[in-house]
Protein backbone atom coordinates (compact mmCIF):
# COMPACT_ATOMS: atom_id res chain seq x y z
CA UNK A 1 0.00 0.00 0.00
CA UNK A 2 1.29 3.22 -0.68
CA UNK A 3 1.72 5.46 2.49
CA UNK A 4 -1.48 7.67 2.74
CA UNK A 5 -0.70 11.21 3.53
CA UNK A 6 -1.34 12.33 7.10
CA UNK A 7 -3.35 15.17 5.85
CA UNK A 8 -5.93 13.12 4.45
CA UNK A 9 -6.24 10.61 7.26
CA UNK A 10 -6.14 13.07 9.33
CA UNK A 11 -9.37 15.34 7.71
CA UNK A 12 -10.95 12.16 7.22
CA UNK A 13 -10.46 11.18 11.37
CA UNK A 14 -11.81 14.67 11.76
CA UNK A 15 -15.18 14.08 9.61
CA UNK A 16 -14.48 15.44 6.47
CA UNK A 17 -16.40 12.76 4.12
CA UNK A 18 -14.41 14.11 0.80
CA UNK A 19 -11.30 13.32 2.73
CA UNK A 20 -12.90 9.67 3.74
CA UNK A 21 -13.98 9.25 0.24
CA UNK A 22 -10.13 9.99 -1.14
CA UNK A 23 -8.30 7.52 2.03
CA UNK A 24 -11.51 4.83 0.75
CA UNK A 25 -10.02 5.32 -3.02
CA UNK A 26 -6.42 4.97 -1.80
CA UNK A 27 -6.91 1.90 0.35
CA UNK A 28 -9.52 -0.20 -1.89
CA UNK A 29 -7.09 -1.66 -4.25
CA UNK A 30 -4.64 -3.25 -1.26
CA UNK A 31 -7.40 -4.16 0.70
CA UNK A 32 -8.99 -5.58 -2.35
CA UNK A 33 -5.23 -7.78 -3.04
CA UNK A 34 -4.18 -8.77 0.41
CA UNK A 35 -7.95 -10.15 1.21
CA UNK A 36 -7.49 -11.79 -2.45
CA UNK A 37 -4.01 -13.22 -1.50
CA UNK A 38 -5.11 -14.56 2.17
CA UNK A 39 -8.44 -15.99 0.85
CA UNK A 40 -7.54 -17.14 -2.80
CA UNK A 41 -11.29 -16.22 -4.02
CA UNK A 42 -11.85 -12.45 -5.77
CA UNK A 43 -15.78 -12.98 -4.55
CA UNK A 44 -14.32 -13.47 -0.93
CA UNK A 45 -12.00 -11.13 -1.53
CA UNK A 46 -14.25 -8.50 -2.27
CA UNK A 47 -16.38 -9.15 0.08
CA UNK A 48 -13.68 -8.88 3.02
CA UNK A 49 -12.05 -5.28 1.17
CA UNK A 50 -15.89 -4.26 1.43
CA UNK A 51 -16.19 -5.06 4.97
CA UNK A 52 -12.60 -3.80 6.13
CA UNK A 53 -13.56 -0.23 4.50
CA UNK A 54 -16.85 -0.44 6.49
CA UNK A 55 -14.70 -0.94 10.17
CA UNK A 56 -12.45 1.70 8.37
CA UNK A 57 -15.23 4.33 8.35
CA UNK A 58 -16.13 2.98 11.71
CA UNK A 59 -13.67 3.28 13.54
CA UNK A 60 -10.83 5.79 12.00
CA UNK A 61 -11.21 8.33 15.14
CA UNK A 62 -9.82 5.70 17.21
CA UNK A 63 -6.54 5.59 15.37
CA UNK A 64 -3.97 7.61 17.78
CA UNK A 65 -1.11 8.06 15.22
CA UNK A 66 -2.03 8.83 11.18
CA UNK A 67 1.39 8.00 10.95
CA UNK A 68 0.25 4.20 11.69
CA UNK A 69 -3.03 4.08 9.93
CA UNK A 70 -0.98 1.76 6.85
CA UNK A 71 -0.55 -1.07 9.72
CA UNK A 72 -3.44 -0.26 11.40
CA UNK A 73 -5.51 -1.20 8.12
CA UNK A 74 -3.74 -4.26 7.25
CA UNK A 75 -4.38 -5.43 10.49
CA UNK A 76 -7.96 -4.50 9.68
CA UNK A 77 -8.14 -6.37 6.63
CA UNK A 78 -6.21 -9.25 7.77
CA UNK A 79 -8.38 -9.66 10.77
CA UNK A 80 -11.44 -9.59 8.38
CA UNK A 81 -10.16 -12.32 6.07
CA UNK A 82 -9.55 -14.41 9.20
CA UNK A 83 -13.30 -13.77 10.53
CA UNK A 84 -14.92 -14.82 7.13
CA UNK A 85 -12.48 -17.55 6.75
CA UNK A 86 -14.16 -18.61 10.15
CA UNK A 87 -17.64 -18.16 8.96
CA UNK A 88 -17.05 -20.16 5.61
CA UNK A 89 -16.99 -23.62 6.04
CA UNK A 90 -14.85 -24.55 3.49
CA UNK A 91 -13.73 -22.04 0.92
CA UNK A 92 -12.28 -23.81 -2.87
CA UNK A 93 -9.09 -21.16 -3.22
CA UNK A 94 -9.73 -20.44 -7.49
CA UNK A 95 -6.10 -20.16 -9.10
CA UNK A 96 -5.62 -16.77 -10.20
CA UNK A 97 -3.51 -15.30 -12.09
CA UNK A 98 -1.03 -13.25 -10.15
CA UNK A 99 -0.66 -9.75 -11.03
CA UNK A 100 3.23 -10.05 -10.62
CA UNK A 101 3.35 -13.80 -12.67
CA UNK A 102 5.34 -13.18 -16.25
CA UNK A 103 3.92 -17.45 -16.55
CA UNK A 104 0.19 -18.19 -16.04
CA UNK A 105 1.99 -21.57 -14.97
CA UNK A 106 3.82 -20.18 -12.37
CA UNK A 107 1.08 -18.26 -11.02
CA UNK A 108 -0.69 -21.40 -10.69
CA UNK A 109 2.14 -22.57 -8.67
CA UNK A 110 1.90 -20.27 -6.43
CA UNK A 111 -0.95 -20.19 -5.39
CA UNK A 112 -1.49 -24.07 -5.32
CA UNK A 113 1.57 -23.28 -2.75
CA UNK A 114 0.04 -20.37 -0.93
CA UNK A 115 -2.95 -22.46 -0.36
CA UNK A 116 -1.28 -25.53 0.96
CA UNK A 117 -0.66 -23.13 3.52
CA UNK A 118 -2.13 -23.18 7.45
CA UNK A 119 -3.68 -19.28 7.19
CA UNK A 120 -1.30 -17.62 9.75
CA UNK A 121 1.37 -18.82 7.84
CA UNK A 122 0.33 -17.96 4.48
CA UNK A 123 -0.77 -14.27 6.18
CA UNK A 124 3.12 -13.67 7.23
CA UNK A 125 3.97 -14.52 3.53
CA UNK A 126 1.38 -11.92 1.78
CA UNK A 127 2.16 -9.35 3.85
CA UNK A 128 5.71 -9.64 3.51
CA UNK A 129 6.08 -10.81 0.06
CA UNK A 130 2.98 -9.27 -1.38
CA UNK A 131 2.88 -6.10 0.67
CA UNK A 132 6.30 -5.52 1.40
CA UNK A 133 5.95 -5.07 5.27
CA UNK A 134 8.89 -5.81 7.65
CA UNK A 135 8.98 -7.99 9.79
CA UNK A 136 8.29 -5.24 12.79
CA UNK A 137 4.84 -4.46 10.69
CA UNK A 138 3.62 -8.08 10.41
CA UNK A 139 3.97 -7.92 14.00
CA UNK A 140 2.04 -5.11 14.63
CA UNK A 141 -0.27 -6.24 12.02
CA UNK A 142 -1.18 -9.49 13.65
CA UNK A 143 0.05 -9.03 17.42
CA UNK A 144 2.69 -10.88 17.75
CA UNK A 145 6.64 -10.52 18.05
CA UNK A 146 9.06 -9.87 15.59
CA UNK A 147 10.72 -12.86 16.61
CA UNK A 148 7.71 -15.06 16.00
CA UNK A 149 7.21 -13.60 12.70
CA UNK A 150 10.80 -14.66 11.27
CA UNK A 151 10.82 -18.04 13.00
CA UNK A 152 7.22 -18.44 11.41
CA UNK A 153 8.27 -16.97 7.78
CA UNK A 154 11.22 -19.10 7.99
CA UNK A 155 8.88 -22.59 8.71
CA UNK A 156 6.54 -21.33 5.39
CA UNK A 157 9.91 -20.60 3.14
CA UNK A 158 10.61 -24.45 4.05
CA UNK A 159 6.75 -25.53 3.39
CA UNK A 160 6.98 -23.80 0.05
CA UNK A 161 9.98 -24.69 -1.15
CA UNK A 162 9.29 -27.76 -2.45
CA UNK A 163 6.17 -26.98 -4.25
CA UNK A 164 8.35 -23.95 -5.94
CA UNK A 165 11.72 -25.57 -6.26
CA UNK A 166 11.71 -25.60 -9.98
CA UNK A 167 11.09 -22.21 -10.19
CA UNK A 168 14.01 -21.34 -8.05
CA UNK A 169 16.84 -20.37 -10.40
CA UNK A 170 14.49 -18.98 -13.63
CA UNK A 171 15.74 -15.73 -14.11
CA UNK A 172 12.71 -14.28 -16.34
CA UNK A 173 10.27 -14.63 -13.07
CA UNK A 174 10.29 -11.96 -10.45
CA UNK A 175 11.54 -11.98 -7.02
CA UNK A 176 8.16 -11.81 -5.46
CA UNK A 177 6.65 -15.19 -7.52
CA UNK A 178 9.83 -17.29 -6.05
CA UNK A 179 9.14 -15.85 -2.38
CA UNK A 180 12.78 -14.17 -2.78
CA UNK A 181 14.48 -17.57 -4.22
CA UNK A 182 13.29 -19.29 -1.38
Amino acid sequence: MAQVPTEIVEAAKDGDRVQMERLLKAVWPDAFRLARAILGDPQSAQDVAQEACIILCQTLVSLRRAAAFRVWFYRIVVRAASQYRRRQSRIKPTIETASNATDENVAIDVWRALSALPQRLREIVVLRYFEDLSSREIASVLRTTDGAVRFHLMIAKRRLRPFLVEYEHTPETSNEVHLNAI
